[in-house]
């Protein structure tokens, strides 16, 4: 009874129904334990228990954050996406390409369009008065900043403002990733 309530819990995020805990501690063959995680690994809950993971790194929000925190009617299919990827075990290079630059791959699926949706989780400001360059510019800074943290295991803020001498990234080699993705079209849809 434990065993299967912290597996299920680890690997779904939910505890058992009283009748899969049953028909566990019911099974006597030998592979009872082996068959039980294959099928926690198959449940659809599995992405969603552990693509939240990536979605907070992803600074992953159904509305954009600001003044009036307007709902993003469309994002939910980025999540969805990530949903399946952790479902059908997408290969972490893979994942990372399709989130990187899906849309530039040669023969494009739609999907990989839906993973580059990555870079479109910074907030937006649509109030009236807002500077539209200030937020494009903030919005490029946290691509930049959230590449750096996730695939660079680094934090690039304070190569932001100057260069340290101990950092390993310099203040020119900031701006070098900051340039990507400023040459990037940053409309909000």
């Amino acid at each position: 009874r434990t065993a299967i309530r912290r597996l299920s819990l680890d690997l779904l995020g939910l505890p058992p129904t009283p009748a899969e805990v049953q028909a566990y501690v019911n099974d006597q063959r030998p592979d009872a334990w082996e068959l039980l995680v294959n099928r926690l690994l198959e449940s659809p809950h599995f992405g969603e228990r552990w693509g939240k993971h990536w979605l907070d790194l992803a600074r992953f929000a159904e509305s954009d954050g600001y003044e009036n925190d307007n709902p993003r009617p469309h994002v939910w299919r980025y999540r969805d996406w990530v949903i399946r990827a952790f479902n059908d075990d997408l290969p972490f290079d893979q994942f990372t390409i399709q989130q990187l630059a899906g849309d530039l791959l040669e023969n494009a699926q739609p999907e990989y369009r839906i993973a580059t949706a990555f870079h479109r989780q910074t907030l937006h400001n649509g109030a009236g008065g807002a500077d539209a360059e200030e937020f494009r510019t903030k919005a490029i800074k946290d691509r930049t900043a959230v590449t750096g943290a996730i695939w660079l295991g680094l934090t690039l803020n304070c190569a932001e403002c100057h260069s340290h001498k101990y950092d390993p990234i310099a203040h020119r080699e900031y701006y070098s990733l900051y340039a990507f993705f400023n040459n990037c079209d940053h409309s909000q849809e």
